[in-house]
């Protein structure tokens, strides 16, 4: 199966790698560019990092604080964005498995409001408002962004080649702010036909609703959104394609 993966140049490497391994056709067209930032973070009274991204974690390892922030817990939203912590010196004592809603289970369960306030390390547009969901359990959550997303400026003209001759099977969203770049992008270029015809592995729910102005003809979301839970619905749809060949 060829897939077209739209993350990160940080993130599309790895994903790819695991694909392969899996037998698909892999095409990288990044089309958010993340741009690392370095603002003043204060660590007073915090009693914890909540880090719901490998983004974040990469923008803190180039942070000039990093050495005093390696101090502090960290409460990671996922396997992957864990490993990434640990494999920059951070010490995990937290790790979710499906998203910002289950973390903030998790830290409601386990964690004490009264021990200081929680300091989400994040890019511009999150996904999950971990304020709202732990206000009411008496947590004080404090945001520093470390990173914000540029959608691109059209799509490689490698990718429009592509997808004007059919080469694609599927292509995988990991954001809302993903899909919608790829949604206007492919508008733009009036590419709609060709677009509605592919298989869209979406992360959550809110991925799949930012490709509405497409009306595309399918869509899979990850049972849990996690990277594990991607590769499993490329997994799925790989047998699927294979069963009714």
């Amino acid at each position: 199966m060829d897939i077209l993966v739209t993350r990160p140049e940080t993130e599309a490497a790895r994903t790819t790698r695991q694909l392969e391994t899996m037998g698909h056709r892999v095409t990288i067209a990044p089309l958010l560019d993340i741009v690392t930032l370095a603002p003043p973070i204060d660590t007073h009274g915090v009693q914890a990092l909540v880090l719901t991204s490998r983004n974040a974690v990469h923008a803190l390892s180039q942070h000039p604080q990093k050495q005093d922030l390696l101090a502090l817990p960290v409460f990671a939203v996922g396997k992957s964005t864990a490993a990434a912590a640990r494999e920059a010196g951070f010490t995990v004592a937290l790790e979710g498995s499906a998203g910002g809603a289950e973390l903030a289970a998790l830290i409601a369960a386990r964690c004490d409001p009264h021990a200081g306030t929680l300091l989400h390390i994040s890019g511009e547009a999150i996904a999950f408002d971990l304020d709202t969901a732990l206000a009411p359990s008496g947590f004080t959550i404090g945001r520093t962004i470390v990173y914000r997303s540029e959608p691109a400026a059209r799509l490689p003209a490698a990718i429009s080649d592509a997808l004007r001759q059919g080469k694609f099977d599927a292509v995988l969203l990991m954001s809302p702010r993903t899909a919608q770049a790829w949604s206007a992008l492919v508008i733009a270029e009036g590419l709609n036909a060709q677009a509605q015809s592919l298989t869209y592995l979406c992360l959550s729910p809110g991925v799949a609703a930012a490709l509405q102005p497409l009306d595309p003809k399918r869509i899979e979301i990850a049972v849990k959104p996690n990277e594990e839970q991607m590769l499993a619905l490329a997994a799925r749809l790989s047998s699927s394609s294979a069963d009714s060949t």
